[in-house]
């Protein structure tokens, strides 16, 4: 019998790592709202000022005054005088979202998942890989955070900087109106509700008060489920109505819904409803993010439906970081340990379709402790995500 043979690197086969991370990614749904130039929205980075002013002012669409001839207009119709530069300022400071993960020198002298057996790597190499891997989590927990309050401003026309307050200093309102929150007359479950009431309210409201046509709607995959099994909707179809026409090579979804498609919203068709000769393109997410709790949640709630009109203005804001300003020294040392420039870090493949997400939106730095046992790396952001063109929105809770 042949003697047995020690392993060594020829007799052992590591297979390339699979790393789930890669394939979590980041979520843009949302985020795809915010920043389009050809809405007039404005992305803005503000590294150096702690606050920010939102100015919001809003318009009508009153008629000009008829009156007689060589008679004061104000006496005759009580048409009030048309005054310029009423607005509403919100002012706030920016938000802070922080992720940090830590690198010990115990770490540096094992060898890494996916790291060939009787590896060579010194422990500089192991440093700056582990530095990647720590930086790219950072990156994505944060996008997350992004789209989660994204998602708040599209839903309520809110956006908080802490998680559950209720303090109104620590909101930011962005003026949408109340009677833009609606609230179904039955559930949407009920096959008997009336749906198409529903939806072509919030479109009139649109109308009314944010002087566009609203064209789309975001539901969750339960709402559009309700819609595929309505009792009026399938009655209206069979008499021809009212049209729910699927996507498909015949009836393409239009350019300009095209970002959201790109950044992971289902076109799930187009819905003319009757009343009013509103045109709405349907789109689902699936998404989902983990609660702190470890609980799944999607960032597209069942229990509400977003009317809108897609060129509504939706500007976003990044504030400063809370760091002590970077020395030359510093962004040198930063360079030296870890392998790559902290001004200009790589990004996530997944999160830099549609520039939703770049990496101006992000502050990193690093900073060591246990006498030289333990480094950290700290990303930061400020984000503010704000649905300028407020009243182009209308919830409608779905559960009432």
């Amino acid at each position: 019998m042949a003697a047995l043979l020690p392993a060594d690197q020829f007799a052992r086969y590591n297979s390339a790592l699979f790393d789930a991370r890669d394939a979590i990614g980041i979520p843009r749904g949302f985020g795809a709202f915010f920043g389009r130039r050809e809405t007039g929205a404005s992305t803005i980075f503000s590294p150096d000022a702690n606050a920010l002013d939102i100015d919001i002012q809003y318009g009508n669409q009153r008629l000009a005054a008829m009156i007689h001839r060589g008679q004061s207009a104000r006496a005759l119709g009580g048409q009030k005088d048309t005054q310029e530069e009423r607005f509403t300022s919100i002012s706030r400071k920016f938000p802070l979202v922080e992720e940090t993960g830590s690198i010990g020198s115990d770490q540096l002298v094992n060898r890494l998942a996916g790291e060939a057996q009787y590896s060579t790597a010194t422990r500089q190499q192991r440093m700056r890989d582990l530095a990647m891997n720590v930086y790219l989590e950072n990156v994505r927990k944060i996008g997350r955070r992004f789209e989660e309050l994204a998602a708040q401003s599209i839903l309520t026309g809110k956006m908080t900087a802490i998680d559950g307050t209720t303090n109104d200093d620590l909101t930011y309102d962005f003026l949408r109106r109340s009677t833009h929150r609606l609230t179904a007359a039955a559930a949407w479950s009920n096959p008997a509700t009336s749906i198409l009431g529903d939806l072509s309210a919030a479109c009139k409201l649109i109308n009314a008060d944010g002087y566009v046509k609203a064209d789309g709607v975001l539901l969750g995959d339960a709402d559009f489920e309700a819609i595929t099994k309505n009792t009026e909707i399938l009655n209206q179809a069979d008499n021809r109505r009212f049209e729910l026409i699927e996507v498909s090579l015949a009836n393409p979804v239009p350019p300009r819904f095209a970002h959201l498609v790109e950044a992971g919203w289902n076109a799930r068709g187009r819905l003319r409803l009757s009343n009013g000769g509103y045109e709405l393109w349907m789109f689902t997410n699936d998404a989902v993010y983990t609660t702190a709790a470890g609980t799944a949640k999607q960032y597209m709630p069942d229990e509400t439906a977003i009317v809108f009109f897609s060129g509504a203005r939706c500007d976003r804001y990044f504030g400063p970081p809370d760091i002590l300003p970077l020395t030359a020294s510093k962004v040198a040392w930063f360079r030296e340990v870890f392998g790559f420039d902290m001004s200009a870090p790589p990004m996530p493949m997944p999160a830099n379709g549609n520039n939703v997400i770049n990496s101006a939106m992000f502050y990193t730095d690093a900073y060591e402790s246990g006498k030289g046992k333990v480094v950290t790396i700290r990303n930061q952001s400020a984000p503010i995500f704000a649905t300028t063109m407020a009243d182009a929105f209308v919830s409608i809770d779905t559960t009432p």
